[in-house]
């Protein structure tokens, strides 16, 4: 009996722990259980092939939005290349109307809900030769759901997981009711003890993990449990490894704040569910979140600047049109997150959201994820609108490259919506989206867009009559700033001046540096020639109002932003 639990992932670096928690709880019959995943970035035929090859007497498919539309293309061929293979699919796109599932797909079953018994008693099933007394649909109902206590942890042998996501789950469930989320149908909660916890993390940290991503879906509800937890990771932190939470952050109190400000930079980071700041919306959505509590958390862990913050929004929630979308974007952008990630309301099945549907006159897409067309708010124009908004979001936002040429540009615009808006209709006006720009194209794409803005500005304002050539200066000695603070590259982009005036100057500075290594200690093994390759040093005239020469290193970058270290030299 050979039975093939089979994960398809969004990316490579991702793992799915839903298959690893199903194997580790097969007990003695964990001999007769194999683990495969893909991708959904491989070839169908690939994958097809790769099943084939295992020659299984039941593959077991983990279902998710984003693996559902690749599942489609290969579930239909099983039969015909493996005709006496059983097929199992189990996970949240199958758990609801699982009659119209059954009809869809080839299954001989579908496992719903939390499936580690479930899945236990569909192996010992077929190892006993007992599987025809199986339901089709088994669930909570036929296996009562084992605690996250009862799990094993299945994470000894880490050669699978190299270059790869750590995934962990402390807690199950959660106690909130937001409409758009299935979390909410089941509003149980269930903990794995905090010392077992702290021991399994042990693991990690001695490992030295890169990352470790915790899939609570709120990590700090219970703070008996959350506090110790952070306790243990505050005083055996190990210099190298990242957690990774899903918190609510008005529930932060001056316990966690003081566990949190002593955090090493770059150890944890905090991810945070704004979805909205309009009232009505959040209320319609069933969503407990104070803003002002949450904003005052954001803005007092910002000060310290060792945490990443990644807040998220949600477009096409009900009551939320263009207006008001545009408030939460302006309030959400105002507390400076590392990450800003504006999603789309996914209306997925099972969900309350699903059920109001109709009452909200919410369109949304047939196949996976089942992402908003338009509401009762916002049209389908509106929604492509926040498309393009959200691809300049990433480019120059969240990327993390332009932050000082975005605040520089901010002056020009009444908000900051405003800013990704017009550079987004920049990007549709010159057809660059749907175009792979290299990453000097995008500094440059920035200059156009900003020149253009300023020369509008000044044309708009009676005091000037011309475009104020050193504010254009200003601006392209910011996006070289920019571009040598994240990195350091062999070919000098055009917009930057030229050091030909200040050569001499430039090869004192290095040279002084190779005697005393006065700035980057970290380089003293370093002689004159070795650091004109590790070093690159520019000048600016006009951002410092007086010519100024920046060394840029890159041995250590800041945990937050990955940009290198600075020093600065004012020159005469």
């Amino acid at each position: 009996m050979h039975i093939l639990l089979i994960a398809i992932n969004a990316k490579y670096i991702h793992s799915n722990p839903a298959v690893f928690s199903l194997k580790s709880c097969t007990g003695k019959y964990s001999s007769y259980v194999a683990v495969a995943e893909f991708t959904i970035n491989q070839q169908p035929s690939f994958v097809l092939q790769e099943i084939y090859k295992h020659r299984p007497d039941v593959v077991a498919f983990s279902c998710y939005i984003w693996n559902h539309t690749f599942i489609d293309q290969i579930i239909y061929d099983i039969p015909k290349v493996l005709p006496n293979t059983d097929i199992w699919a189990g996970g949240p796109e199958v758990s609801f109307h699982t009659s119209d599932i059954l009809k869809q797909w080839p299954l001989r079953g579908i496992m719903t809900g939390p499936g580690e018994e479930s899945f236990s008693r569909l192996v010992s099933a077929y190892v006993q030769g007992s599987a025809d007394q199986l339901p089709a649909v088994l669930g909570a109902k036929d296996a009562p759901l084992r605690t996250l206590d009862e799990i094993p942890f299945w994470y000894e042998d880490l050669s699978e997981f190299e270059h790869r996501i750590i995934y962990y789950e402390s807690s199950r469930g959660c106690p909130f009711s937001c409409s758009y989320c299935l979390s909410a149908i089941d509003q149980t909660m269930d903990f794995r003890p905090v010392q077992r916890v702290c021991l399994e993390l042990d693991f990690f940290l001695k490992k030295n993990v890169p990352q470790v991503k915790f899939i609570d879906r709120t990590f700090n509800c219970n703070k008996k449990h959350a506090l110790p937890i952070l306790h243990y990771l505050l005083s055996h932190d190990n210099g190298i490894t990242n957690f990774h939470f899903e918190i609510a952050a008005d529930l932060l109190d001056e316990d966690y704040f003081k566990i949190l400000k002593k955090m090493r930079p770059g150890a944890i980071q905090l991810e945070i569910g704004v979805q909205s700041t309009h009232k009505q919306t959040i209320a319609a959505i069933c969503r407990k979140m104070d803003f002002q509590k949450v904003s005052a958390a954001v803005q007092r862990i910002h000060v310290w600047h060792n945490i990443h913050i990644h807040l998220d929004l949600i477009a096409g929630l009900p009551y939320e049109d263009l207006q008001t979308f545009q408030s939460s974007f302006n309030d959400v952008y105002g507390l400076q997150p590392q990450q800003l990630q504006l999603g789309f309301l996914k209306v997925l099945k099972g969900s309350a959201m699903e059920a109001h549907a109709l009452e909200y006159s919410l369109a949304y897409t047939n196949m996976p994820p089942y992402e908003v067309l338009s509401t009762q708010w916002l049209t389908y124009e509106d929604i492509c609108r926040l498309k393009q908004i959200e691809e300049v979001l990433e480019i120059y936002y969240n990327s993390g490259q332009f932050a000082h040429t975005l605040a520089f540009l901010h002056p020009y615009f009444d908000t900051p919506f405003a800013l990704y808006d017009s550079l987004a209709s920049w990007y549709e006006t010159h057809d660059l989206f749907g175009i792979q720009s290299s990453r000097i194209r995008k500094y440059e794409i920035l200059l156009e867009f900003g020149t253009a803005c300023m020369m509008s500005f000044d044309s708009c304002n009676t005091a000037q009559t011309t475009t104020d050539t050193l504010q254009i200066c200003a601006l392209k000695e910011t996006l070289t700033y920019d571009l040598y603070l994240r990195e350091h590259i062999k070919n000098r982009p055009s917009f930057a001046r030229s050091l030909e005036h200040w050569k001499q100057e430039i090869d004192g500075l290095l040279k002084e540096e190779a005697k005393t290594h006065a700035f980057f200690p970290e380089l003293e093994h370093c002689n004159y020639r070795e650091l004109t390759k590790a070093l690159h040093i520019e000048v600016f005239e006009t951002i410092f109002n007086h010519p100024a020469a920046l060394l840029f290193g890159y041995t250590k970058r800041d945990p937050l932003t990955n940009n290198g270290t600075v020093k600065i030299i004012h020159l005469k």
